[in-house]
């Protein structure tokens, strides 16, 4: 019985972590895409579509104290690519690195790859940016008995969104 609970545990922790990974991609790759790092590139003659430069990348992240260090840098981005979030343009490295190579989101050219448990999460995230974003966002700062709430939402406001 112990072992059934300490392999739910685990499984449930493996997947904990699986979507804080997914959520830090996502709203690195929205970021990236407001501050006009990912964008079309050219090189050898081809246009590679949606990309960035990971040594740009890099600087950004140490500039806007996302990493302290490069090192650090590199190790959050490998993180994204050994989790299949980002990739080089041509797959041509497995390994992050920091020099002028180009390397892209895979949600931002269709490769990313969506089993079950991926598609629930990108229908919720999807459905959370919708109810930030619309021009009449139920969700936003709700207050219940003089205690203030940060986005959130009252369930029965949902049923009628």
């Amino acid at each position: 019985m112990e072992s059934l609970q300490n392999s739910v545990k685990k499984k449930a922790t493996e997947r904990h972590h699986k979507a804080e990974v997914l959520i830090t991609g996502e709203q690195l790759r929205l970021r990236l895409h407001d501050g006009k790092l990912i964008k079309d590139r050219r090189y050898n003659l081809r246009t590679y579509p949606n990309c960035f430069v990971a040594k740009e990348l890099i600087d950004w992240l140490k500039d806007h104290k996302e990493a302290p260090d490069r090192e650090t840098a590199i190790k959050l981005m490998q993180k994204l690519m050994d989790h299949n979030i980002i990739h080089h343009v041509c797959d041509g490295h497995s390994d992050f690195k920091d020099a002028k190579l180009l390397y892209r989101f895979r949600k931002d050219d269709g490769t990313f790859p969506l089993n079950k448990e991926v598609k629930v999460f990108m229908r919720g995230q999807s459905l959370y940016e919708k109810l930030l974003s619309s021009e009449d966002a139920i969700m936003k700062l709700q207050e219940e008995n003089g205690v203030k709430y940060q986005r959130a939402v009252f369930g029965c406001e949902i049923i009628d969104w």
